[in-house]
């Protein structure tokens, strides 16, 4: 019995010593575990019970945020300050789950990829602030992220409930966001004695200003109009429907290099008289969110720049997993760079897609291949 106790104590040390040892890297550590957790997860953005998950994420990240800065040194009671480590990691925690939630449907998005960038720049600051000391600059970047937190959760949360999306969505989103983080502000400044209000008042310039930053970028269409996502577009040389009636088949031709395996379209359309060229594209939506989509088919005028060529249209119906999907086509189409840009009926773009038109002789050998979506 006496060894059975002596070794349960053993343990004990051991796994104390290891916190010791390892504590400054429990904070990021919950926040690479929310981020994963979450990203194995649900993959629909329209799902109310996630949405509220991750909307009690946001809120209980806000009270623990006051917690932290109440448990300073010399500020808050002993049994908090004591706990200061694990509220670190719990904010680490819920602030991951909730930048984990956008991953997925950013990358599927091919107007996204800067978006992503973006939160990945976002995550590294996390790391790095774990590993700075100075109580100002812990301040700065944690409301920084907290509030980029609830700002890119209340852009997708809002139209999901209120099935409206758009530039008011987007503002009001972005409002709701700043006022509630600055609620959590004022909350921390009055709790803890080591927060001064010069410190309360440089963290709130920030947050104006990236809450200025974040407007400029949507306005100017670098961050894509969530909760809609375009999930694929390509050119083809054929769209049909499959013998099964829930997929098209879309063929191409077949490119020449290394990744030819794994080409899903062509950038390069090799055009013979009687051709036509199609643009197909998947878009998602929200369920019980229909809007109407637009191609715009644009030609890259050596002397004039890209001039409109066509507009063709079609209604979309949110909900279906891959996206809704339709097509353009155009039976004419000459030499040169083209793009076709995804537009919704409000003109706000979702992606796009370039290639390039070469002629090609009627009498050539062309190998193409076909793919289902």
């Amino acid at each position: 019995m006496k060894r059975r106790i002596k070794k349960i104590v053993r343990t004990v040390e051991k796994t104390i010593q290891w916190y010791e040892n390892w504590k400054l890297f429990l904070a990021p550590i919950a926040f690479v575990v929310g981020f994963l957790l979450d990203m194995m997860g649900s993959r629909r953005i329209d799902l109310m019970m996630d949405n509220y998950k991750l909307l009690f994420f946001f809120l209980l990240a806000g009270l623990l945020i006051v917690l932290y800065h109440w448990s300073a040194p010399g500020t808050g009671p002993k049994w908090l300050i004591k706990n200061r480590t694990w509220l670190r990691a719990g904010i680490q925690l819920c602030l991951g789950g909730l930048l984990s939630s956008h991953v997925y449907f950013y990358f599927q998005s091919s107007a996204g990829l800067k978006s992503l960038l973006f939160i990945v720049i976002l995550f590294f600051v996390v790391l790095f602030n774990e590993f700075l000391k100075n109580r100002v600059r812990d301040l700065y970047l944690q409301f920084l992220l907290f509030f980029f937190s609830g700002y890119s959760f209340f852009i997708f949360f809002l139209p999901v409930i209120t099935k409206e999306m758009g530039p008011r969505m987007f503002l009001l989103g972005g409002t709701i966001s700043l006022v509630y983080t600055h609620v959590i502000l004022l909350l921390v400044m009055a709790v803890s004695k080591s927060v001064h209000r010069r410190a309360v008042a440089k963290t709130s310039a920030s947050i104006l200003l990236l809450f200025g930053v974040f407007n400029v970028l949507y306005f100017i269409n670098w961050i894509p109009p969530v909760p809609m996502a375009l999930k694929h577009v390509g050119v083809y040389h054929g769209v049909t429907r499959a013998t099964d009636d829930y997929q098209y088949s879309l063929t191409f031709e077949e490119a020449q290099g290394w990744d030819r395996y794994i080409r899903q379209t062509n950038k390069v359309f090799n055009w013979s008289p009687g051709d036509t060229a199609f643009c197909f594209a998947s878009v998602f939506a929200p369920t019980a969110m229909n809007k109407k989509i637009f191609h715009l088919w644009e030609y890259d005028d050596p002397d004039n720049g890209w001039i409109l060529i066509e507009k063709l249209g079609y209604d979309l119906f949110g909900g279906r997993d891959g996206g809704f999907r339709g097509y353009s086509f155009k039976t004419s189409v000459k030499p040169g760079d083209w793009r076709v840009e995804i537009v919704t009926e409000d003109d706000i773009k979702l992606g796009s897609v370039d290639f390039v038109v070469v002629r090609s002789d009627a009498s050539a050998t062309r190998k193409f291949k076909s793919i289902n979506r």
